[in-house]
């Protein structure tokens, strides 16, 4: 074995432990979070208002919006748990020797496209969660829906979309070398 191929397989494997505590760590903050929302409502209620809704002064958490934020974030959640899981299966892939094939060029593709629509997702979600959260505020205060698309997503989205032409070539790329090993 080569030492390149050695060492593709050591960083596969710090990869997949990498993604195995994304993984480890996003699962704990959903448990948490599950628990807040059955135990400590207060608390829950103040990490909504502190944390994913700080711009909005006044919300009003009834059911039928605390409902609304965790049905969005289930959806976020769910693209989360599928991009680490095409992430998983490519390294897993990797560590297995296999390097330029069409399979690996469709997770990658999934992954890019995972975390292109999880994006744009994670955007319209925000505004919808706005909505939800001060759509049974008093008369006064009135409701709220802000779409926030800033640098930070546009740089995301436009390596969501490197990723996925990046996964095309690889796709094609692999073509191409299935057809010259063919003529020889």
């Amino acid at each position: 074995m080569t030492n390149s191929a050695e060492r593709l397989r050591k960083l596969s494997r710090l990869m997949k432990l990498m993604i195995i505590l994304c993984g480890a760590l996003f699962c704990s903050a959903v448990v948490y979070t599950h628990w807040q929302i059955f135990f400590d409502r207060q608390g829950f209620e103040q990490g909504v208002r502190d944390i994913v809704f700080p711009r909005v002064e006044v919300i009003t958490l009834s059911y039928r919006a605390i409902g609304t934020v965790v049905f969005l974030a289930a959806l976020n959640n769910a693209l989360v748990i599928a991009g680490l899981a095409f992430a998983w299966q490519l390294f897993d892939s990797f560590q297995r020797g296999e390097i330029l094939s069409s399979r690996n060029g469709v997770l990658l593709r999934r992954v890019g496209l995972t975390v292109l629509f999880g994006s744009l997702c994670m955007t319209v979600s925000n505004g919808i969660g706005i909505l939800a959260v001060t759509y049974d505020n008093p008369g006064a205060t009135g409701h709220a829906v802000m779409f926030d698309i800033n640098g930070g997503t546009m740089i995301v989205l436009l390596m969501a979309g490197l990723v996925v032409g990046l996964g095309h070539v690889m796709v094609i790329a692999s073509g191409i070398e299935a057809e010259n090993r063919s003529f020889v």
